[in-house]
Parts: structure tokens; sequence; C-alpha cells
């Protein structure tokens, strides 16, 4: 008989997120029901090594006891909230703290803190969907949770280039990241945080999840004052023109406030994996490898090159972005601890100066289609600053 092959015969494949299902035993009943990321297809055993949501090992499923989930969709607003997000920061701030009717509880990206964790994080990659036929983001209004974190970055900031689509995006990244962190969010110290959580809830969600956080990164709409908009439209309007978001191109760099705190949400996703490091299942690598096959990867690489190099300028940009972005590269580079002791060490240096050479290669620097030539080109590019 032919043999049964992972990939050819379902869909399913590493990183997806399934259903642990049918099991018989004491244990396996309550596994039943649970969420798991396919990690490794055991050919000798014809089984899954999976990571069950809130397990602290991995376990081997037989297909036959792993069944897909269906990626959620945001949900519609009810009609009576169809109103336009330019004129609802005021509503959002009232609804911040107050408590919907349940009938309204559906509504896209509507959670609240006490709500549980993985609800939560469901409900803010919501907001990282596109649209539906049901749904328009003109219809979007801010309410419960997301509201207080769609007002770290003001309206008024994003008023000339975002669509409303990318004020959905900037906040559901913004609150994706403060999961990740909890309480600690400020000192970008996972603490509390919860990155596993968010981690299953975008691969539920991918590819579509990895392609707006990815796009955030790369081809981010113009945040900052209306007075110095109209110096760099016509660059903004070239670089994100695109008709398939995976096409879009690297967006002029930006230096504001306001832009800095909105790069820390996907930023801060992918920083935050490092606590994922000493897990079982290794998510980090996992969420890692969805990346670096997606056709955003090297486009992701040059902004992160470019903030690290703008750190060593002293751009606003890059003293709050700089080292985070640093520190990101270092982890993608080094997940198999191939990297060198000079070049780990000038990665996560708290302050780095690099010499003008150095950032001018970082600055141009965007060809890179895998992990491997990363460590290659860190690894030659970092030599002489141990010297």
């Amino acid at each position: 008989t032919r043999r049964y092959n992972p990939i050819r015969d379902t869909e399913l494949d590493v990183g997806v997120v399934a259903l642990v299902h049918s099991l018989q035993s004491a244990r396996g009943k309550v596994l039943n029901g649970r969420r798991c990321i396919l990690i490794e297809y055991l050919s000798n055993d014809e089984r899954w090594k999976v990571q069950i949501q809130d397990e602290s090992t991995t376990t081997a499923l037989k297909v036959g006891n792993i069944k897909l989930t269906r990626r959620p969709v945001g949900a519609t607003h009810p009609e009576y909230l169809e109103m336009s997000l330019w004129y609802t920061q005021q509503f959002s701030a009232m609804l911040a703290g107050r408590k919907l009717e349940k009938k309204y509880r559906n509504a896209r990206g509507v959670t609240f803190e006490d709500d549980e964790p993985y609800y939560r994080a469901r409900k803010f990659v919501e907001l990282l969907d596109h649209c539906t036929d049901g749904y328009e983001p003109h219809q979007t209004i801010m309410h419960g949770e997301i509201a207080r974190y769609y007002s770290v970055v003001p309206e008024t900031s994003q008023s000339c280039d975002a669509t409303m689509g990318n004020l959905e995006y900037t906040a559901g990244c913004i609150a994706l990241s403060g999961m990740c962190y909890g309480r600690a969010m400020r000192a970008m110290d996972c603490g509390d945080g919860r990155p596993d959580i968010v981690v299953f809830a975008l691969l539920e969600s991918a590819p579509v999840s990895l392609s707006v956080l990815l796009s955030h990164v790369v081809s981010t709409h113009y945040i900052g004052p209306e007075s110095g908009y109209d110096r760099v439209r016509d660059d903004f309007r070239s670089s994100r023109m695109k008709m398939n978001i995976d096409d879009c191109e690297l967006t002029p760099d930006q230096c504001s406030k306001d832009y800095c705190n909105a790069m820390k949400g996907p930023l801060g996703i992918m920083y935050s994996l490092h606590k994922l490091i000493s897990t079982p299942g290794r998510l980090d690598k996992i969420l890692f490898g969805r990346i670096e096959k997606h056709p955003l990867f090297s486009k992701t690489l040059h902004r992160l090159f470019r903030l690290a190099a703008r750190e060593s300028k002293g751009t606003q940009d890059g003293e709050e972005l700089g080292y985070t972005a640093r520190c990101i590269l270092m982890h993608m580079a080094d997940m198999d601890g191939q990297m060198d002791d000079a070049t780990f060490k000038s990665l996560t240096a708290d302050r780095c100066s690099w010499d003008h050479g150095i950032q001018q290669q970082l600055l141009v620097k965007d060809d890179i289609t895998s992990y491997e030539e990363l460590l290659e080109f860190l690894q030659e590019l970092l030599k002489k600053t141990s010297a």
C-alpha cells in the first residue's frame, strides 16, 4: 500500500494550527478539543510531533487524531455601529472600560481584559484580517480593550496616508504586542506576557495575519504631523500602491514619536519570541520559519537593517527601535546556536556605534533569502567590530 505523505495527502504542514480529537485514553480525553501546532512529521512512526496549547511538553499524535481548525474570520459589526472611524476617537475612550451587551460582543476586534487569553488574542488578530463581503473598514469602531491600544498612536498622526484598514492593523499589532509583554510591556521584558498564545493566534489565521504583520513593518503608512506629509507624499504613494499586499515595497524611513510607537507593535511581537527559545516545541522557530518563506521576508530584513544602521546615525527611530531590530536579527540568525561570540555581542550590546562602512552596507542590503544567508552576512559584516 502507498505510504502516507503528510504534505501530499492533507493540508497538514509544519506551523499549521489543528485540533486534537478522538483520543481514547484518560489523559487523551482531557486533550481532545485543544489546539496544537504541528512541529515535525515523524515518518518512522507516521505521527505528527505537536505542541499542544498550554502544555509544557510536545506530544506525538496519529494523523487520525488531528483535524484542521477553521480559519477565524473577522465578524461584522452590528448595523447601528456603522460609523466612520475618523469620528470615533472620543467614543473609543468612553467605551474602553464599558461592557457591551452580549449580542454585540462578537463585533470585530471587541474583547475585554477579563476575557480568556486565547479569545483575546484571536479577537486582536481579527483586526489583521482582510475585508470580507460583509465588512468594510469604514464600519469600524474601536471597543473595549482594543480602544486603549488604538489610542497609543493618535488618529491625528495617521490622517494623511492611512486607510481605515491601516488603523485597524496598527491597533491589532500593538494589542498583540501588549499580550506578549503583559504588565512589563514598557520595559520590553516579557514578564507575565504570553507570546506563545500570540503565536497560536497568528498561525491559526495565517497566511493573512503574517502578510499584514510583515507589510506593517515593510510598507508602513506615513505616521506623523500633517505638515511633513507633502514633502514625502509621492514617495509613500509609489511604494504602497500595489494590488497584492505581498508585493508591497519598502516605504521611506520615518522618525516621528508616533511612528516609533506604532512600530513597537509588530517589532515587539517578533522581539518577544526570545522567551520561547527554551520551550519544547520551539514556537519561535516555527513562526520565524513561516516568515522566512514569506514573499516579504527579504524586505522585512531590509527594514530591520535600516533601523539598526540608523541607531548608529542617532535618528529617533534608530534610538527607539534599533536595539529591538538588532536583537530580532540576532535571534533569526542564531536559532541553531551557530553565531560566533563577537557577532552576538555586537548585535546585543546596549548601544552600538557602527562605523560608516557598516551603516552603508546595512542601508542597502535587500537580497537575503534565508536565515543561513543572514548569519553569514552578519558575521562577515561585523568581524572588524571585535578587532
